[in-house]
């Protein structure tokens, strides 16, 4: 029986040895696991720098991009205030054309009729002008017709 104990030892023995080699490769395996992750998390820490150092870039030119908006849009309205400031001088402008109008025509009303009696009169005249050489053209004639001259 006691070579029973030995074979149990011997069988003990064999599985501690093959559960050694198992744990062994496993942790062979993990070692390998392990290192193959420690390149990734480099390699990923790495894109991770430079992604990072193209959004600071991207933020900065982001910055000067909204600096530069900022300026032309103080620039673009002092031009509409300057725009703004036209346009009252132009209604300014217009009403004071608009009274001067107003005046102008109010004046002119009144030498409206001056002018057309004016008018009249001198149509008055020249109708009795032109009656008068009508009838020295015919007295003219009548004295043809007569003999004189």
């Amino acid at each position: 029986m006691e070579w029973l104990l030995y074979a149990s030892a011997a069988v003990a023995a064999a599985a501690f040895l093959l559960l050694v080699v198992y744990i062994a490769r496993t942790l062979v395996v993990l070692q390998e696991t392990l290192r193959r992750l420690t390149a990734a998390v480099g390699h990923t820490e790495e894109q991770v720098q430079a992604v990072a150092r193209e959004v600071t870039e991207l933020l900065h030119t982001a910055n000067d991009i909204a600096g530069d908006v900022q300026k032309k849009v103080e620039k673009l309205n002092s031009a509409v205030e300057a725009v703004s400031e036209v346009g009252d001088a132009v209604r300014s402008f217009n009403r004071a054309l608009q009274q001067t109008a107003a005046a102008l025509s109010a004046r002119a009303g009144g030498g409206r009729k001056k002018w057309r009696k004016t008018l009249r009169w001198a149509n008055v005249l020249l109708d009795l002008r032109e009656k008068w050489r009508e009838r020295e053209r015919l007295r003219e004639q009548e004295g043809m017709q007569n003999g004189e001259k």
